[in-house]
């Protein structure tokens, strides 16, 4: 009796080490990665790229906020803030979408002032008889802008790492850069990037992809 309650002890106290060692099972990321990737790159350049065009020659809606092209949420399939975000969450995990949601949609303090959030809505800013539409900061760009593009070498992607609850997967990338002073012509740089994935319904993109 006295073994077996001592071996019975042994396994409890070797349960949290076994625990620790699981992996999360990757089946199927490798193909799932390429379409999440592809369509993290268009939310790239809406969070903090170049962003939804507006019509800067119109009234802004109110203060600094003017109305999104209503041609490009069409051609996108949304015209909300919260359509927008829903597809969003489809791409990325709850975690990171948080911190995109706080940058986009709620601004942040800043040294020396106050960041206006890149995107509101009507609803938001209680405009009357009104519709709820995206509204499009003109007091913010996206910094992103520098580069010109992204072009994801998907044939190189492989898994780089697994932990627990997350998996890394390793891609090689060529980022082409606009001109500046430093570089009057552009210039190419060829990189790996990491990219940290996890499972919620699904799986979905934990960390940047530019």
């Amino acid at each position: 009796m006295k073994k077996f309650v001592a071996l019975f002890l042994a396994l409890l106290l070797a349960l949290p080490l076994l625990s620790s060692c699981a992996r999360l099972n990757t089946d199927g990321l490798l193909t799932a990665a390429p379409d999440l990737i592809r369509r993290s790159a268009f939310f790239n350049d809406i969070y903090y790229g170049a962003g939804i065009p507006y019509n800067s020659l119109a009234e802004p809606a109110i203060g600094v906020y003017y109305y999104a092209d209503p041609d490009f949420l069409s051609e996108h399939g949304f015209s909300t803030v919260d359509e927008l975000k829903a597809m969003t969450r489809e791409v990325f995990s709850s975690a990171y979408c948080e911190d995109i949601f706080q940058y986009a949609f709620s601004g942040f303090a800043a040294e020396g002032g106050y960041v206006y959030a890149r995107y509101s809505s009507s609803q938001a800013v209680n405009l009357r008889d009104e519709e709820e539409t995206i509204l499009v900061s003109s007091a913010q760009e996206g910094m992103l802008n520098q580069v010109g593009s992204t072009a994801y070498h998907y044939d190189t992607l492989r898994i780089a790492e697994v932990g627990g609850d997350y998996a890394k997967v390793a891609i090689t990338v060529t980022v082409t850069y606009l001109p500046d002073e430093e570089h009057p012509d552009g210039y190419t740089q060829e990189d790996e990037l990491l990219i940290r994935f996890v499972y919620q319904d699904g799986w979905r993109i934990d960390s940047a992809t530019y």
